[in-house]
């Protein structure tokens, strides 16, 4: 699998450009933790890489069980790395995608920055609604491709905070500027979708409540599903 492949090989620069220093980065870790409502609960991480939301979760909620799963066997080599660091004791990690993801019954599955290298968005939410309890939630925090509709919402937000918004903007250059060289080069295929595309894949495949939490970035946005 070239995404695999891939993150195999720059597994070490990806964690070398510490993304939780870029105020985009944080808000999204920060809103889909921020949906975690519960202390003794089990929750899935899809699509963990180096386990920077994972050990995050595992540390806020130590009642939790954490497992964080990657198609990437170097990324999850490094997330164990890091629990083990932070000697966390209700964290795990495994391999495994979110198209075909083997797992027990989970209360919160959430996902930072990955759906868009998901190609069958409607099978992998179908398949992590069907292995959610009754009453859990997904929460995916990703870059989207906004239709006009929700460009013109977030321009609203962004003319009542234009400073923030400028620091978002510079946030997100910042990390742009970081992900250059061959790293850009042969990064592969992406998949990207609308907020509203996702929430209606949600809507589709059974979520009985969906809601988008946006950012000051229109590209940027948690969408949540209720089951």
């Amino acid at each position: 699998m070239k995404t695999a492949k891939y993150f195999d090989k720059f597994t070490k620069e990806y964690e070398s450009q510490n993304r939780y220093r870029y105020l985009f980065y944080r808000w999204i870790i920060g809103s889909i933790i921020r949906e975690i409502d519960k202390e003794d609960c089990d929750i899935v991480d899809v699509g963990t890489g180096t386990g920077n939301l994972a050990v995050r979760i595992a540390a806020r909620y130590p009642k939790s069980r954490v497992l964080g799963v990657d198609i990437s066997k170097g990324m999850i080599a490094e997330a164990r790395a890091k629990g083990d660091r932070m000697r966390l004791t209700n964290i795990r990690f495994g391999t495994g995608s979110a198209e075909n993801l083997r797992m027990e019954r989970a209360d919160f599955v959430v996902s930072a920055l990955t759906f868009h290298h998901v190609k069958n968005k409607r099978r992998a939410v179908s398949n992590i609604y069907s292995r959610l309890a009754r009453g859990g939630k997904l929460v995916i925090g990703d870059w989207f491709e906004p239709d006009e509709r929700y460009k013109k919402e977030v321009s609203q937000l962004r003319r009542q905070k234009p400073e923030l918004a400028d620091e978002f903007d510079r946030s997100w250059e910042e990390a742009l500027e970081g992900m250059r060289g061959k790293y850009a080069e042969e990064h592969p295929k992406e998949y990207p979708v609308s907020q509203m595309k996702l929430g209606l894949i949600m809507k589709e495949v059974g979520f009985r409540k969906r809601r988008i939490v946006k950012s000051l970035i229109p590209n940027f946005a948690v969408v949540v599903g209720d089951k």
